[in-house]
């Protein structure tokens, strides 16, 4: 193998695959990124069985070949060279020569026979959304996926397909983690064909949201019996699916509301930074009273005091008091851009139904905490 290769594209690559390699792991070569060179591109392949990420770059290319090297330490050096090219070079005993300016380094590989095979391809079927989109769907669901893996069901995103009241087709991913819902959707074309029993891992979430740089490009999501492809140009992310029964969640979506309250993102987002300072350290709890046409949110704490903040609102319904997990709305202004919010309420002890105004495409729910 024999290259050359522009500096902040090979940085760019190796940033990507960094999320990927398991860096603790006990078989060594999942720690490494195989280099493929040929066809005038370098191709940087990492994987830690559950997903693998192929991307290709282009360079110039002398001689074709293979190798791999520890993702962690190659990243290190590239980031530390300065000039805009890099030369790297295979030698004997799977060593590879980094070049640039008057820096060279020798870096420790192994043969490209000993990398990990990548997760198997068994597409059925495949359809395709918009960058935009589909980072759109990823920001406002991925939070509240279940962060314990032995709770089946909860671990992952749930996909389905839905048409909406135009008649267009659109994808749904629903998350949960039993304490709060979110689903956000996005119109596509082509097929659905995921299986009803298979989940998407939250870390192939979280490194897809990376990937996905909001360009304006399309990703296409193609479907095998328990594995998902997602690719755009020069960029393909294989996840191994996880086989689990998402709840049925349309039974927590309450059928009518007593009260609807809306009010200013910003003015709620800084009484939730003020009564967040002194919530329980364990649970986070906040007393919500709706009243009056104004939100009196109170927080208390043992060891380090209480705190009070009011808001204006505009609210029907009667008054309703009852307390939250402060955090759960953090995420949802985080997650989110609208000026306004709209919560849906029952009863103190009913879910809280989140709505941004004039979208029909996302929801959330809210459980509701006992202060008792």
């Amino acid at each position: 193998m024999d290259l050359y290769i522009d500096r902040d594209e090979l940085s760019r690559g190796l940033s990507r695959v960094q999320g990927i390699v398991e860096r603790r792991s006990t078989n060594l070569a999942l720690s490494h990124v195989l280099l493929s060179a040929r066809d005038g591109h370098l191709r940087l392949t990492a994987t830690d069985t559950m997903s693998a990420l192929v991307a290709d770059y282009s360079a110039t290319v002398e001689q074709e070949g293979e190798l791999s090297v520890d993702a962690h330490t190659f990243y290190q050096v590239v980031r530390s060279l300065t000039e805009p090219t890099i030369h790297l070079k295979s030698g004997e005993a799977n060593r590879l020569t980094v070049s640039c300016g008057s820096a060279r380094f020798n870096v420790v590989g192994m043969a490209a026979e000993d990398f990990p095979p990548l997760p198997t391809r068994d597409e059925r079927s495949s359809l395709s959304v918009s960058s935009e989109g589909l980072r759109r769907v990823i920001d406002e669901t991925i939070f509240s996926i279940s962060s314990d893996d032995n709770r089946y069901g909860l671990n992952g995103a749930h996909m389905e397909e839905i048409t909406a009241e135009g008649g267009n087709p659109r994808v749904r991913l629903v998350t949960t983690d039993g304490s709060r819902l979110s689903y956000s959707e996005i119109e596509y074309s082509g097929d659905f064909g995921m299986g009803r029993r298979m989940l998407l891992p939250r870390k192939a979430l979280s490194e897809l949201k990376k990937l996905v740089d909001g360009k304006d490009r399309d990703w296409q999501i193609s479907f095998g019996e328990r594995s998902a492809t997602l690719s755009t140009t020069g960029l393909t992310l294989m996840v191994r699916l996880i086989d689990g029964e998402f709840p049925p969640y349309r039974q927590v979506l309450p059928s009518g509301r007593k009260r609807r309250v809306v009010f200013e993102r910003d003015a709620f987002s800084t009484a939730l930074k003020h009564v967040a300072i002194m919530a329980s350290d364990r649970n986070h709890s906040v007393r919500f009273a709706f009243e009056n046409d104004k939100l009196i949110m109170t927080a208390q704490n043992v060891d380090a005091g209480d705190v009070r903040e009011e808001i204006s609102v505009e609210m029907e319904g009667e008054s309703v008091y009852t307390g939250f997990n402060v955090r759960y709305f953090q995420d949802v202004l985080s997650a989110t851009s609208s000026e306004q919010l709209v919560l849906e309420l029952g009863d103190p002890l009913d879910p809280c139904i989140v709505r941004l105004p004039d979208r029909d495409d996302c929801l959330f729910v809210v459980m509701p905490m006992r202060l008792d």
